[in-house]
């Protein structure tokens, strides 16, 4: 609660939007072994990265040979080691046990984007990709 009256008083968050932060679902995720890994990553975490790249557009479509599209995102998380890339995207969806499959599987194309896009930018393999989903306090590899 200390960090988000101090976002409000530099005025990087308004009272509104400081009103819809549920620190007691933030908690769990601080106090995690997952949380201390991307502490401990130091100046190896990317956050809020974006991105810029062209993909074939075959891979979406075969009649679209010789085509390319932009491909663009935003990666909430990552951390660059010299042996590979992790990826994290967290979420804050209305998730539950019994949907919580059903929504991996929804995201698992966005994050496999995001993992080709940071693999191809900085030339290394992909060790990993997560998603957090905050509601659940919950971490699922993808």
């Amino acid at each position: 609660q200390a960090e988000v009256n101090r976002l409000v008083s530099n005025n990087l968050l308004t009272n509104e939007q400081a009103g819809l932060i549920d620190c007691e679902k933030l908690l769990p995720f601080f106090q995690s072994d997952f949380c201390r890994k991307l502490i401990d990553s130091g100046d190896k975490i990317l956050r809020e990265f974006k991105f810029s790249v062209l993909e074939d557009a075959s891979v979406f479509d075969p009649s679209l040979v010789g085509e390319q599209i932009l491909m663009q995102g935003v990666v909430d998380c990552a951390i660059v080691e010299d042996d590979g890339i992790t990826v994290i995207d967290f979420k804050t969806d209305k998730v539950s046990e019994d949907t919580v499959e059903q929504l991996t599987e929804q995201y698992r194309t966005q994050v496999a984007v995001y993992a080709d896009a940071l693999c191809r930018i900085y030339q290394k393999p992909v060790k990993a990709a997560f998603l957090y989903f905050f509601r659940l306090g919950k971490v699922i590899r993808t």
